[in-house]
């Protein structure tokens, strides 16, 4: 029977008892256990059961009713620590109550509405609509408390823990960040100097630190962050109660350190290791540890031991302690609610756990297949709880539950000789699971978060498409490698099309409001950039709500799915292209593979055995410009300097190797496919996944139709293009009427032969148009252009430049400072399209955001309206790139070439021993002439073409 109990003795108590601070275990027991003590209650349940069935007695509607709701409210926060049922709504009957019957003066709803926040911060049983109308209030309550007061230093507090919880469940970056910031802002208040407060702070916030830099793949910013947590818990005393949750990330960020400097060092995707992370603590103790926490507390240090567990499990390949992995999450899952998110991701650990447990030992075929249909069981329960791909665990759920569907399909097929439906489930399940990375790059605010939330979409899409190779679903191996291709770009055509989507399904007030958040231009001055994840554009919560919207309606299909290879070939045919090649390289799971889509749709493989990432000429070329220049760059312009470094004849001779790996293991398997016939010559538009995006697969030595040694460009016209996608935007452009001409000329001073160019080209060809240099050429003269023009040529002949992880990933040197590829596609997307942007700069065709985003200056401008862009794979010398660039000219102005076979007429010129300048070449480039060597890869191989 419940004792007598007095709510203002309980606050008084708990506010003693709290004095101290909440560093221990037995500091969090002691406060619930004063709790529960006062009611004369045995659990948390109990407890709120009393204060509830109490309070509904009251009269309703009357000041003591909303002061008493009140109350409870600020009690419940330590009954959840003990709770494991749901509140079903009562908890929000409660707050309504307070604010509407309470006190009017602002500190009560002041406090109501820090203890509504307080609830939410926990992020057990809330979705994003609710946590966005908690986010509101504590937005209004912020504006009316004094800014250097306490109340306005928790409150503040309290959005941030808002934040980071809006972040977990729905994937908003920008929400993230901007929770960081404003942690970072407070810790320097006297709020957060209190006892505990002070000491746990710094971990806290050294934990969230962490977390971007491993987003950004920040190496410097992630050690740090390192370091500072394991100062902040060296502070810490040893029966601290977040102890064992802080070693789990502290030892995960040194693994995600370790992985990050080994892929920068080439060493590929690097496997983790059993010394990877601190050996785990004794099962026996972590259970006695987190025998001393209430039930809230206890079920997330379990989880989080269980995580840390199963990954030196996984690491070591030992069974016994992935046993005690699942055992800890057991435990875990008899203390959360079954309706919460804590247990969608406890169930989607148990089931991870499940379906490894077979790769990790021999054991009985039967234990073996119970072990995969639980795993099974447990994911499919986990992903239904989570729903849809707006649920940041979906994804990951629904790719697990794809893979342990392939494991039970091997192992039915060894026992029984057929796979059954597994292997079509795990295709189905895999193509499923890419819908995600599409939602979540869709729901980013700006080009750096949407290219984080896209990094792993395309070793997803990889394996799926090998997944679908070997069981000859060409067509799904198709959907599966577009799925993982391009996202921000795709992101980027959505954004702009959003208000028309949304005035056609009748959602002109969402129109109006994305419209008024559009992004604001950054102006970049040289070296003054913005931070790497500053957002553009309407924020993530609003781009949720279109979404919602789009993904509700027809035009859901353009959003976010992939085109059908009937669609591909539509586009093929209206660009006069032969096929569209995906290009995938082999591994340990499956060969090397040219994937062709027809231009009649028809969809084939070709096997290519020797199309692996660690073939000996493409490792040789990744690492022939180390160290002191990018991993992949060509011969021909300073060596860099340090011991390591090769000669200049070293990185020629790894270029010319690379072309003949090239032709033997790809090109001339493909063009031998397709065919080639005397005067017409097939066009292929090639798709390179992973780092094969450095070959130029243009240049590659093949043996001609009269069985002599030529180069694929010589035999075909090759282009390139980032994914189906935007094959599809692209080839629905339609030429533009309009011929406006801006041609750029060395506008930073110091390329002579860019300058003499840039003045041949536009005196030759285009003397209509504009020509800037070194005084005119400014980003806001070209930006200006841009935004006016409707259609044309754009000639750029200056610096190009790539800086991985930055907020602008590449960009271009003007005069008094820089246009970069993210304005392009955050500012200038879906104006007027331009007939040709030709880029004569350096790398411009190279992407600072990962392989498969394929983000790069070049495919900015595809993106941002271009018909046809001509960039660069690396570092170009000045004098050969004129005479090139020239000669393209010469071939679209003089012949009526489309750009394409313009720019392959001038590298076959190359090659040609008999080349002769053209009539009417300016004396200064035909004087060039003689001095071209046809052997000299890096004068002319450096070029590609994308798009008509």
């Amino acid at each position: 029977m419940a004792a007598d109990y007095d709510l203002h003795v309980l606050l008084y108590e708990i506010q003693e008892a709290s004095r101290g601070g909440l560093l221990l275990a037995q500091d969090m027991n002691r406060i619930t256990g004063t709790v529960l003590d006062h009611l004369g209650c045995a659990t948390g349940d109990e407890a709120f059961e009393l204060l509830y069935r109490d309070w509904k007695a009251l009269p309703a509607g009357t000041l003591l009713s909303g002061m008493r709701a009140g109350q409870i409210i600020s009690v419940l926060p330590l009954l959840q620590l003990d709770r494991n049922a749901p509140l079903h709504g009562r908890d929000a009957e409660l707050l309504a109550a307070a604010r509407s019957h309470g006190p009017t003066g602002k500190p009560w709803q002041t406090d109501i509405g820090a203890l509504a926040a307080g609830l939410q911060a926990r992020g057990d049983l809330t979705s994003p609509a609710e946590l966005e109308r908690t986010l509101a209030e504590v937005d209004r309550l912020l504006a009316d408390v004094p800014q250097d007061g306490d109340a306005h230093g928790a409150l503040t507090f309290m959005r941030a823990s808002l934040l980071f919880n809006l972040a977990q469940i729905a994937g908003g970056q920008d929400d993230f960040d901007e929770a960081v910031d404003e942690l970072v802002r407070l810790a320097d208040r006297p709020v957060f100097a209190a006892p505990g407060t002070r000491q746990v702070f710094p971990a806290q916030l050294a934990m969230f630190r962490s977390s971007q830099a491993t987003r950004r793949e920040d190496e410097p910013a992630l050690a740090q962050a390192i370091r500072e947590m394991e100062a902040a818990l060296a502070e810490l005393p040893p029966d601290f109660m977040d102890r064992a949750s802080f070693m789990t990330v502290i030892d995960t960020a040194k693994y995600n350190l370790r992985a990050l400097r080994a892929r920068r060092g080439g060493e590929g995707d690097w496997k983790l290791t059993p010394d990877a992370l601190t050996a785990p603590a004794p099962i026996e103790e972590i259970r006695r540890h987190c025998a001393l926490l209430p039930p809230g507390p206890r079920a997330d240090a379990l989880t989080d031991a269980a995580i840390g567990r199963s990954a030196h499990a996984l690491a070591a390949g030992d069974g016994v302690l992935l046993a005690e992995a699942m055992a800890l999450v057991e435990d875990a899952l008899e203390l959360t609610d079954p309706d919460s998110d804590n247990w969608t991701r406890q169930t989607h650990l148990l089931g991870v756990a499940h379906c490894a447990a077979p790769e990790l030992g021999p054991m009985p075929p039967g234990l073996r297949r119970h072990h995969l249909d639980q795993g099974i069981a447990l994911l499919r329960h986990s992903a239904r709880a989570a729903g849809g791909p707006e649920h940041t665990l979906w994804g990951a759920t629904t790719m697990s539950l794809a893979q342990a569907f392939r494991r039970r399909g091997r192992t039915r097929q060894v026992r029984a000789g057929s796979a059954g439906g597994d292997h079509a489930e795990s295709r189905r399940l895999g193509l499923d699971a890419l819908r995600a990375p599409a939602w979540g790059v869709l729901l980013q605010s700006g080009t750096a978060h949407a290219a984080e939330v896209a990094r792993l979409a395309g070793a997803q899409a990889r394996e799926v498409a090998r997944w679908s190779l070997a069981d000859g679903a060409y067509e799904d191996a198709v959907r599966a490698l577009d799925a993982g291709r391009g996202l921000a770009l795709h992101a980027a055509t959505v954004s702009a099309t959003v208000p028309d989507l949304l005035v056609s399904l009748d959602r002109a007030d969402l129109a109006r409001e994305w419209r008024a958040a559009g992004a604001e231009p950054v102006v970049d001055h040289g070296a003054a950039l913005s931070a790497p994840g500053s957002p553009a554009g309407p924020s993530s919560r609003l781009r949720r709500r279109v979404l919602e919207t789009l993904a509700a309606s027809p035009v859901r299909g353009r959003v976010l799915e992939t085109p059908e290879p009937g669609e591909i070939g539509a586009a093929l045919r209206a660009l006069g292209a032969t096929a569209l090649v995906y290009l995938l390289a082999g591994d340990d799971m499956g060969q090397g593979a040219a994937l062709l889509v027809h231009a009649n749709g028809r969809v084939e493989a070709i096997v290519l055995d020797g199309l692996r990432t660690d073939a000996p000429p493409l490792t040789r070329y990744r690492a022939a410009g180390t160290p002191g220049r990018v991993a992949g760059a060509p011969p021909g312009g300073p060596a860099p300097a340090g011991p390591a470094a090769g000669t200049a004849a070293d990185r020629a001779d790894a270029l010319a190797e690379l072309c003949d790996w090239a032709g033997r293991a790809v090109m001339g398997p493909l063009l031998d496919r397709v065919g080639r016939s005397p005067g017409r010559a097939p066009t292929l538009v090639l798709v390179p996944m992973a780092e094969l995006a450095l070959v130029p697969w243009h240049a590659a030595r093949v043996t001609g139709r009269r069985g002599r040694r030529s180069r694929a460009c010589q035999e075909a016209t090759v282009s390139y293009i980032p994914s189906a996608r935007l094959l599809c935007e692209v080839a629905a452009r339609p030429a533009s009427a309009a011929r406006e001409v801006l041609v750029v000329g060395n506008p930073t001073g110091d390329l002579h032969h860019a300058g003499a160019e840039a003045a041949a080209v536009h005196r030759d060809f285009h003397p209509e148009g504009a020509l800037l240099d070194a005084r005119t050429a400014t980003p806001a003269a070209v930006r200006d252009w841009l935004r006016r023009q409707r259609g044309g040529v754009l000639h750029l002949a200056c610096h190009g430049t790539v800086r991985e992880g930055e907020r602008h990933s590449a960009y271009l040197a003007l005069s008094g400072g820089t246009l970069a590829a993210e304005e392009l596609t955050e500012d200038l997307t879906g104006r007027r399209a331009l007939e040709l942007v030709v880029l004569a700069a350096c790398r411009t065709n190279v992407s600072g955001r990962g392989y498969d985003e394929a983000y790069s200056l070049s495919t900015a401008f595809l993106v941002s309206g271009a018909r046809s862009v001509l960039g660069s794979l690396w570092p170009v010398p000045d004098e050969a790139t004129s005479l090139l660039m020239y000669l393209t000219h010469h071939y679209l102005s003089r012949e009526g070439l489309s750009p394409g076979q313009a720019l392959r007429r001038a590298q076959a010129w190359y090659l040609d021993d008999r080349r002769q300048a053209p009539p009417g070449m300016a004396p200064e480039l035909a004087a060039q002439v003689p001095g071209v060597r046809a052997d000299d890869l890096v004068s002319w191989a450096g070029f590609t073409h994308l798009g008509w």
